[in-house]
């Protein structure tokens, strides 16, 4: 069974440093794909629009970089991971209903990686910041004797 992992970087700069890492832990360059963006940087990159809450625009930079990688086995995705960790990986998708054919799509990736991280948001369960009962205002069993 073939499917893609996909890391995402802070910069444009990192391509050969995660190409070289992906292809000293073995794979070819067949086996994996880094989007490059040639065109002028537009107003705001998909990945800030998913992650921040327009914050620092520069902090979050159209030059990221997306590398998706053909995985075949267990085995080839802990080397993917490994490679995507030394480089500082920013996240990571685990794609497995997308075959590596259908990564050489960018907008087709961003599609599917933008609903995994939707899912993952909604499907978080409610976190209790605290074990103490806290203060939620006045309710019904206050009463006024005036």
């Amino acid at each position: 069974m073939s499917y893609t992992i996909v890391g995402l970087f802070g910069s444009q700069d990192q391509a050969k440093a995660v190409s070289e890492s992906l292809e000293k832990k073995g794979f070819k360059d067949s086996d994996y794909i880094v989007y490059l963006n040639q065109s002028k940087p537009v107003e705001k990159s998909f990945w800030s629009k998913l992650f921040t809450d327009d914050i620092d625009q520069e902090a979050t930079a159209v030059d990221s970089l997306i590398t998706s990688v053909a995985i075949n086995n267990d085995t080839e995705l802990q080397l993917a991971k490994d490679a995507f960790r030394e480089n500082k990986v920013v996240n990571t998708y685990e794609l497995p209903e997308v075959d590596f054919a259908e990564a050489v799509d960018l907008d087709y990736i961003k599609k599917v990686v933008a609903l995994k991280a939707k899912a993952l948001i909604y499907a978080m369960p409610e976190i209790k910041t605290s074990h103490s009962e806290m203060s939620t205002g006045i309710n019904s069993e206050v009463s006024s004797n005036t």
